[in-house]
């Protein structure tokens, strides 16, 4: 399988503090794979070592088939899209106006963007807030805008940061749609950190679990669902 992520043995640090020891993991190409843990697991840590941004790293990191090395945009610019769990759209552009950016953006980088139609059909409710400014949406809206916009960049690997947290259960519903339809649809690979089982076992074939900064777990969504002594022990998880 080509890998589209992996870490191997990798550390990692904010100032002296070590946030992250001996890392290992491998997300395949269209494959999705979760990162469960309780909050300060180390889960956004991961993210960020992946992308090279706020943390120091040792150990070796290989993203699309290169070493992940240089800045958080040269990363990017091989065709990875991260969607931090502070959403970050421009609230004084409307819905619209941010996704022409990430168009634009694509082009850039000499990547195909991804059409407003097959967006919207992807995400619904794209339809309703694409005239919207980003600061009327609500924090689910706004999620789901920063989701369709690292979509509509067309990347190879996307990296989604708590994309439930605070979601109204019927927006959770139509990204759980949208995320599971990502890999066959454009052959995305996608590294999933999450607190919401349901979600992640609806659309995850891997789960790694982290236990401040350590992986204690690995296995495959259905070994993951069949044992439940790994949830009692390291989990704090919501099924909806």
């Amino acid at each position: 399988m080509t890998t589209a992520l992996a870490f191997r043995d990798v550390n990692a640090f904010y100032g002296p503090a070590q946030a992250l020891f001996g890392m290992q993991l491998t997300v395949g190409a269209g494959e999705t794979v979760a990162l469960l843990g309780r909050n300060g697991a180390g889960k956004t840590t991961t993210m960020r070592a992946a992308m090279n941004i706020l943390v120091r790293r040792t150990g070796e990191i290989d993203v699309l088939g290169e070493p992940a090395k240089g800045t958080s945009d040269r990363i990017a610019r091989r065709g990875v899209g991260w969607v931090p769990d502070d959403r970050r759209i421009f609230p004084t552009l409307t819905v619209r106006e941010n996704l022409l950016l990430a168009q634009k953006s694509a082009r850039a980088k000499d990547r195909e963007p991804v059409e407003f139609d097959e967006v919207l059909e992807i995400l619904p409710i794209m339809k309703r807030l694409i005239d919207r400014r980003g600061s009327a949406l609500s924090g689910g809206e706004q999620q789901a805008v920063a989701i369709a916009r690292a979509i509509v960049a067309r990347p190879r690997l996307l990296l989604l940061d708590e994309p439930t947290e605070g979601l109204a259960p019927v927006i959770v519903e139509e990204l759980q749609r949208a995320v599971a339809d990502l890999p066959g649809r454009f052959g995305m690979s996608i590294l999933l950190a999450e607190q919401n089982l349901a979600f992640v076992q609806s659309i995850a074939q891997q789960v790694l679990v982290l236990e401040t900064g350590r992986l204690v777990y690995s296995g495959t969504a259905a070994e993951f669902a069949a044992d439940p002594s790994i949830r009692e022990r390291f989990l704090a998880i919501g099924s909806a």
